[in-house]
């Protein structure tokens, strides 16, 4: 009787033991280098409803933290190779199962051994680099070519690539199986010095006063053999700084305004050519004058202001004419107030009582000259 419940309780435990295994796959694959590569656990719960763990082995060695269901290598290396298996456990130890060992192995690595810029570095605005390469490792076949170049989106089968401007390029290399192997270059130029210029008095000159000067920083002359300023009017002077210019009533269009693109083109000490580009605006002359100010000492309106139509009322209207003179006359004919170059807050009605003057401000241009006449009122009570 013994005997006979021995045996009914080993059947019994066996039979437990059979509710749970796990299979592993793929079972056998190989990869390239840096391929990614996913081993799954698929486990036979049978009629076991309890929850499972896993645990993952390489060679027979737990792999620290691998407890899911999936093992993956984002990017197999030389040492990932080996052998896997999945321990399976239920809620009690005894329900548990070891997997079949999955293989993994790895094609032969490609070596891009050495990748090197082998001509002198070009100019900056040139597309002369060259680069080369040496490849090793691999799987060659008979009648393939052992090794296929992508030299930057161009395949090839040459170890050299011809005609690079500056940039970061990659270099990818493929062998007979399909495996490939990256490598990122960087294309270098010669330093070009930096060189910009300046307007004076600023980007935007008028009509009336068509004239501008230009200029580089005198400390950049010992990075420069020669330079030729363009002034977009098909006037061009070498070797100069500061230079001046004065553009032609003939060259205006007929709207309110013409754009010139001016070049300043030099070349540096290692021969290299640059061209540096701005915009020059000339506009047609619009003044705004006031009609009334009001001098009561609350630093609003206090003094007679004149400025350019479309620009900052800081801005000095002055810039757009040669030259101007300012007269005020009172209601009688007398005159009050007279400036020669008449500048935005000389006159603020000092001595002068409320009422209306009439002025009369002559502008002198390039080409023509400007008058403007006007009533303007003194109001000291406004604002009070």
């Amino acid at each position: 009787m013994k005997h006979f419940l021995f045996i009914i309780f080993l059947f019994s435990s066996l039979s437990v033991v059979s509710q749970i295994t796990v299979l592993v796959t793929p079972a056998d694959t190989i990869v390239c280098y840096g391929d990614s590569v996913a081993f799954t656990a698929i486990p036979n719960v049978g009629t076991y409803t309890g929850t499972v763990t896993y645990k993952w082995q390489k060679n027979f060695i737990d792999i620290s933290g691998a407890t899911d269901s999936i093992f993956a290598i984002a990017s197999v290396t030389a040492n990932s190779p080996g052998l896997f298996r999945c321990i399976i456990t239920g809620e009690v130890d005894t329900i548990a199962d070891t997997s079949n060992n999955a293989q993994l192995r790895m094609y032969p690595k490609i070596n891009i051994d050495t990748l090197y810029r082998y001509n002198p570095l070009g100019c900056p605005r040139e597309c002369k680099g060259q680069f080369k390469t040496q490849v090793s490792g691999g799987t060659q076949f008979e009648n393939y070519p052992p090794y296929i170049y992508d030299w930057h989106g161009g395949f090839s089968q040459d170890t050299i690539v011809f005609g690079l401007c500056r940039g970061h390029y990659n270099l990818t290399v493929t062998d007979s199986l399909g495996c490939s192997v990256d490598s990122s270059y960087y294309v270098d130029v010669l330093k070009a010095p930096k060189v910009d210029f300046e307007f004076s008095p600023r980007d935007t000159i008028y009509l009336t006063n068509p004239n501008i000067q230009m200029s580089f920083p005198d400390s950049m002359k010992q990075y420069l053999t020669n330079w030729t300023w363009d002034f977009g009017d098909s006037t061009k002077i070498p070797n100069v700084n500061p230079v001046s210019h004065s553009y032609s009533e003939e060259m205006m269009l007929s709207n309110k305004e013409s754009r010139f693109i001016v070049l300043l083109n030099f070349t540096d000490i290692n021969g290299c050519d640059t061209i540096i580009t701005h915009e020059l605006i000339i506009k047609l002359t619009e003044l705004t004058i006031p009609n009334v100010f009001t001098p009561n000492g609350d630093g609003i309106n206090d003094d007679l202001r004149i400025w350019l139509e479309g620009e900052s009322k800081d801005k000095d209207f002055r810039e757009a004419y040669l030259s101007n003179e300012f007269v005020v006359f009172d209601r009688w004919g007398k005159k009050v107030f007279e400036e020669s170059n008449y500048q935005s807050g000389d006159w603020n009605g000092a001595n002068l009582s409320d009422g209306t003057y009439f002025y009369i401000l002559k502008c002198q241009g390039q080409f023509r000259d400007d008058i403007f006449k006007g009533v303007i009122t003194i109001l000291r009570g406004a604002g009070r």
